[in-house]
């Protein structure tokens, strides 16, 4: 959908639009923000926001899947543009409308860098660190909350993929396969990599246990 030229000049016109739009956030002028937001996507990237919240993230991914990268790094920044938007109106105190954007975001976000990786002039690794200490996974759907387990145990935040992984099972939105698939992962990292992660060997074998007495507890 998008040729690689046309992003990157794309890339310089959204560094001044988020240049202009913090100025217009640190003025107060909220509605002016979200008239610059509406009228980039729809003129840049060819989609308003309304029209992405309503899509599935399966066919808005589907309708940007055919150009390789560059429709890639497109998704990520109509999440980029969701967040502004949800950051925005949550200032405005339009709490209701600012969370699906914000959730959206970070399911985009997090799809891009885990497909395609970072992508320059997006930020998407620091936005995506900030939607996942915000109200995006704090109140979001267990959509959201699975999409922010499988960035975690990308990033190699492994003691926060851990804590999700229980938070989705206790939702009822994980397997008891997918909690023995995911440390059966963990286990075949060395321990320096664990480490990093916020893990040691014994909290991992601790893990376990607790996963099968957990799910055996379940399924009796």
């Amino acid at each position: 959908m998008f040729d690689r030229d046309y992003f990157m000049r794309m890339i310089n016109q959204m560094s001044v639009a988020f240049g202009a739009l913090m100025g217009l956030k640190q003025q107060g002028k909220h509605e002016e923000a979200l008239l610059l937001i509406d009228e980039f996507m729809s003129k840049e990237l060819r989609m308003r926001a309304r029209l992405a919240l309503g899509l599935s993230d399966a066919d808005l991914i589907q309708m940007f899947g055919g150009g390789g990268r560059s429709d890639a790094e497109a998704i990520g920044a109509i999440g980029a543009f969701l967040q502004e938007e949800g950051d925005v109106l949550a200032d405005m105190g339009r709490h209701a409308d600012s969370l699906p954007r914000l959730e959206k975001a970070l399911r985009l976000i997090g799809y891009v860098l885990r497909t395609h990786g970072p992508v320059e002039g997006l930020d998407l690794e620091r936005r995506m660190e900030r939607l996942a200490a915000g109200p995006a996974l704090a109140e979001g759907s267990a959509q959201t909350l699975r999409a922010a387990w499988e960035w975690q145990e990308f990033a190699g935040r492994y003691a926060d993929a851990e804590n999700s992984l229980y938070e989705l099972f206790g939702a009822g939105e994980a397997e008891p396969v997918e909690g023995l698939a995911f440390y059966q992962r963990m286990h075949a990292l060395t321990d320096h990599e664990l480490g990093r992660g916020g893990l040691s060997q014994e909290e991992l074998r601790e893990g376990v246990r607790q996963w099968n007495n957990l799910t055996k507890e379940t399924a009796s």
